[in-house]
């Protein structure tokens, strides 16, 4: 069923002539979401989703009436992808009370809130204002815990958490493609398994952008990350970033995955 919400959005961006990268920048997210949409690799969340609706709409006035279609089949791919998004939303709930052993309730239906999230370390971030690519603070606490799982002692984490932080306030993100740099710092990530969007600086720098603009003041993203450790064994990992985007600030959970 969710094949039928794909073509929709195919259909409905084809309809008012515009290729996918016109669709990314009219909803304001990366060119990858919009493949992944159009594939039925991810679901809209309900404001995109709201949005699709309204260039859809749109076309449907531009069409003239002999060319609208039944709304049923749309407000049945917008209950559909409601489901989606609960069913995926219980998926983590189940990660986490699996990582945990112990029991995750439901609040009305929602993710737990950032206090009940699980994690390992901590991180916090300060941008820099009008560059939210590069932080001018950055910090985590517990460091000797993270470069302990990925194999290192606790001789190395101190020179590699040096190189780290200094490269990560110097001016140039570490989020960036370079992973052979990273490496240097001890620590290197898969980017075939690790979601682009938290190793891509442009992709923060739109992110803060669009939440700027629409007057968003906080908001909480979930990432899958992928790290290699010492001995070359991959390490996965659950990110979850608390952005604040009045103050230019993030904090972030990591929660590694034993499996």
């Amino acid at each position: 069923m969710g094949k039928e919400i794909a073509d929709w959005i195919k259909q409905t961006r084809q309809l008012n002539r515009m290729t996918q990268t016109d669709l990314a920048k009219y909803l304001g997210i990366s060119l990858g979401a919009v493949y992944k949409y159009e594939s039925n690799k991810m679901v809209p969340g309900a404001s995109i989703y709201q949005k699709l609706q309204q260039l859809e709409n749109k076309t449907s006035k531009d069409s003239g009436p002999e060319e609208k279609e039944d709304t049923s089949m749309h407000e049945f791919a917008m209950q559909l992808a409601k489901e989606k998004i609960e069913s995926q939303a219980n998926k983590i709930l189940a990660l986490e009370k699996k990582l945990s052993n112990q029991p995750v309730h439901l609040t009305n239906g929602k993710i737990p809130s950032w206090s009940d999230i699980e994690f390992d370390v901590k991180t916090k971030q300060t941008y820099r204002a009008g560059r939210y690519d590069t932080f001018e603070k950055y910090e985590m606490n517990g460091y000797q815990d993270f470069y302990k799982k990925l194999g290192y002692s606790e001789l190395e984490a101190e020179k590699y958490w040096k190189r780290q932080h200094e490269f990560m306030t110097l001016g140039v993100s570490s989020r960036g493609t370079n992973y052979n740099e990273i490496e240097t710092m001890g620590f290197k990530m898969n980017p075939d398994k690790t979601d682009k969007s938290i190793t891509d600086p442009k992709e923060t720098q739109r992110h803060f952008e669009m939440a700027i603009k629409n007057n968003i003041i906080n908001q909480l993203q979930v990432y899958n990350s992928c790290y290699v450790g010492k001995d070359g064994n991959e390490i996965l990992a659950i990110i979850s970033v608390l952005f604040d985007f009045i103050t230019y600030q993030s904090k972030s959970k990591i929660k590694f995955i034993n499996i």
